[in-house]
């Protein structure tokens, strides 16, 4: 999703097959963002807005009560079975769909707070039923709906008052911090004192983001499917479970008066967007969804900085290069040049992002990050926008998409209305009761040349955000089975810019440990403060993974790490989309060993003696001198597939509620396992957590913590002591104790869990707190 959708690049590669070869030459040599942007819109005619506007129409966006009324009926049959959850989401599609005038939208708010109410949200009932009365909910159905609101209100009255959270800033360094810049490393961020682990480095904050549509979440009916599949027609995806600004999981989001897609937790974060971008990305959002997500963000970015942000970034730019020629020696020059060109790490792998921006600041030797100022919004816009979009570093045919893609966008926001008010338009004014502008009758305006600077700075965040988008990830668990263990799954939710954490560069095994939170704060009933006070945004937040000395650089990982992928794989894949080398302490230590032409020690067990094979000529040997054990690489590859095949059987045998046929295959695998393969294999972790799972769902839950234990030492060993993958490990083991009565053992594992998870976690995250409350129940027992 992040490019453009397939029929649009084809159609992109079509025009771009149509110019003459000595066009496509002179296009292939410009560097300026500006005359790229001019030749796209010199290319881009009418008939590929419609090209563009008929792709969409795959994406539909537009309300519709017929769909409402499919929704809602879903809903009904979720409620019926007492699968609330289901029935609440199945209610916020409806509402989605449903347009402002037709009673489905009235029809859908009384049903999702009756749904609401029986998962004991009271308040978000309470709510929905203010809503339905307003929309015109039928008279003869109001006594029900009263009746409910009353039984709302007391229990609202009956609890305790909530507890507010403290504020975060947007941008907040540590002290102990700086920002320095260097000709090999750009601009980077080192630690000036000593660090612990766990310690916060940094907390910044989005400057935007795009959700990614289409994520299936799994448990409930949106689960995997028998053969595999996704969930059946009406899942709900990431789309439909978290706000479309800043990423809050909300089961009863507030829909976009305008488009059937967009959501939000509240009315807050709805009308922040749309002041933000949604007034203009709106009427535009089947094009954007076929313009691909990276296109979507470009854009929103843009739209965000405004025109006088933008001017003054360009002047800083400007003056930085007058400045660089001045005071640069000719030598360095030259190797700054070639640094750009070739984008190659230094000592300890240089990013993009840091490599990007050395042509806007000065080239000191260290800068205070307090003198920064990069809290305000503004400020946090001139670091996105310095960011060097690499245009040399895009293949000729990938720059001309983006300049279409852009250029095509740029007409239909043209043709959607007046220009945005801050990049020199009017602003319309917002309608309190919806937060939406009248935009179905815009105030007249005009998109003079001048503006022409918004398609081109959108083209410059397109090319930045190859090499500086930040992928928005969570854990997401089934409750399908009910178990203490359950099948989980990292997914990505969106995909944002940071302005202060892309100046980190990259390293397989970083000394750091990233955590995004979203943004909570959207919901504002009744006029009253916000249940959370948070930022309104999704959030990253940097801690030390290990102890850090003064002089240490702040490193963490692209997405390539040393315990999930070899070397080889990692450095293709780092160099084909952030253009540089990696030369990490991790990646020099993997190029060196084994020497060259020895034999690479395997996790497979020889059948004679029981040590590692190690590969050989078409065979696998055994390490051990005199030992004749061998295997050939068919017979390996055939026990691999036996096992796998076991393990993926047994995984959709607990989605559908049969642990105990899963056991039976698992047991099989287990055994196979023990034969042929080291406890170092990655399948025996795999087999060991999945045999936890199974026994837990059948309430065995001291077996289920003797192969979850298992699990525990092989994730140890393959990702470390202190990752947090340790600590989630350790956190189901601690669930496992306590739900089997095992006080000293459960206490033992929460203290270890507290010890890891706390180095890459808030201390109000879920599973902290859930491990304090089981340890001060074990206390107060003990």
């Amino acid at each position: 999703m992040d490019l453009p959708c397939p029929d649009w690049i084809r159609h992109a590669e079509q025009i771009w097959s149509r110019l003459d070869p000595e066009q496509q030459k002179r296009f292939s040599v410009q560097s300026d963002i500006d005359e790229i942007f001019v030749f796209g819109q010199s290319q881009t005619t009418a008939e590929d807005v419609q090209v563009l506007s008929g792709i969409g129409t795959t994406y539909p966006v537009q309300k519709c009560a017929q769909s409402a009324g499919r929704c809602r009926e879903r809903g009904n049959s979720s409620f019926k079975a007492k699968d609330y959850t289901s029935a609440t989401l199945h209610y916020s599609q409806g509402l989605c769909h449903a347009p402002g005038d037709s009673e489905q939208l009235a029809l859908c708010y009384a049903n999702r707070s009756a749904a609401l109410f029986h998962l004991a949200s009271y308040q978000e009932s309470l709510e929905d039923i203010g809503r339905a009365l307003a929309h015109g909910y039928p008279a003869q159905l109001q006594p029900k709906l009263l009746t409910r609101r009353e039984q709302c209100q007391a229990f609202i009255r009956a609890q305790p008052p909530g507890q507010q959270t403290g504020t975060v800033a947007p941008t907040a360094i540590t002290a102990g911090v700086s920002l320095r810049v260097s000709l090999e490393k750009g601009r980077h961020l080192v630690a000036t004192e000593g660090k612990c682990a766990g310690d916060v480095l940094l907390e910044d904050q989005a400057f935007s983001c795009v959700l990614i549509p289409g994520e299936v979440l799994l448990g409930g009916p949106e689960g995997r499917t028998k053969q595999g599949a996704e969930g059946p027609k009406g899942a709900f995806g990431s789309e439909d479970r978290c706000c479309h600004r800043c990423l809050c999981p909300t089961l009863c989001p507030v829909p976009c008066p305008g488009c059937s897609y967009t959501r939000y937790c509240g009315q807050r974060c709805q009308q922040q967007a749309w002041q933000e971008h949604h007034r203009w990305e709106c009427p535009l959002g089947a094009e954007l969804r076929a313009a691909g997500v990276l296109a979507q963000l470009a854009l929103r970015v843009a739209l965000k900085g405004g025109l006088r942000q933008v001017k003054r970034a360009r002047g800083s730019e400007v003056k930085a290069r007058s400045q660089s020629k001045q005071e640069v020696p000719e030598e360095v020059k030259e190797r700054e040049s070639n640094d750009e060109k070739e984008n190659t790490c230094g000592q300890n792998t240089t990013s993009p992002s840091a490599g990007q921006t050395k042509s806007v600041l000065p080239s000191s030797a260290s800068i205070q990050m307090s003198d920064l100022c990069v809290g305000c919004h503004g400020d946090a816009y001139q670091y996105v926008y310095s960011l060097l979009p690499h245009v040399e570093g895009h293949a000729p045919s990938l720059r001309f998409l983006y300049a279409i893609t852009i250029a095509t966008l740029y007409q239909l926001l043209q043709q959607a209305g007046p220009p945005p008010y801050s990049w020199g338009g009017v602003d319309y004014g917002t309608d309190s009761s919806d937060g939406q502008s009248a935009c179905e009758d815009p105030v007249a305006g005009e998109w003079n040349p001048e503006l022409s600077m918004l398609g081109a700075t959108a083209l410059r965040h397109l090319l930045q955000l190859r090499a500086n988008a930040q992928a928005i990830t969570t854990e997401r668990v089934s409750d399908k089975c009910g178990a203490a263990v359950q099948a989980s799954q990292e997914i990505r939710v969106a995909t944002a810019i940071f302005p202060t954490l892309s100046l980190m560069n990259h390293a397989c095994r970083p000394n750091t440990s990233v955590t995004f939170d979203p943004g909570y704060g959207g919901r504002d009933p009744d006029g009253a403060p916000p249940l959370i006070t948070s930022v309104t945004g999704v959030s990253v937040t940097v801690r030390a993974a290990r102890d850090l000395t003064a002089g240490d650089e702040l490193l963490h990982c692209y997405g390539p790490h040393c315990s999930r992928m070899k070397v080889q794989e990692r450095q293709r894949l780092l160099l084909q989309q952030y253009r540089f080398t990696c030369q990490c302490e991790a990646c020099l230590q993997d190029l060196q060993s084994p020497p060259e032409g020895s034999h690479a020690s395997t996790h497979y067990k020889c059948p004679k003696c029981g040590r590692a094979l190690q590969t050989g000529a078409g065979v696998y040997v055994c390490v051990r001198k005199g030992c004749s054990g061998q295997l050939s690489s068919k017979d390996v590859e055939q026990t691999l597939q036996v096992i796998r095949g076991r393990l993926d059987q047994a995984l959709e045998l607990l989605d559908l509620d049969r642990p105990d046929e899963a056991l039976r295959l698992l047991q099989e695998a287990l055994s196979r396992a023990k034969r042929h393969l080291l406890d170092t294999h990655q399948l025996q972790g795999k087999l060991s957590d999945t045999t936890a799972r199974a026994y837990a769902s059948m309430g065995n839950w001291c077996e289920a913590a003797s192969h979850l234990s298992r699990s525990v030492s092989w994730v140890r060993g393959h990702f470390g002591a202190d990752s947090v993958e340790v600590g989630q490990q350790l956190f189901k083991l601690a669930q496992l104790h306590f739900n089997g009565g095992q006080a000293g053992q459960s206490l033992s594992v929460i203290a270890e869990a507290q010890r890891v998870l706390s180095l890459h976690r808030h201390a109000h995250s879920e599973e902290l707190q859930e491990l304090r409350a089981m340890e001060n129940c074990l206390t107060g027992a003990l």
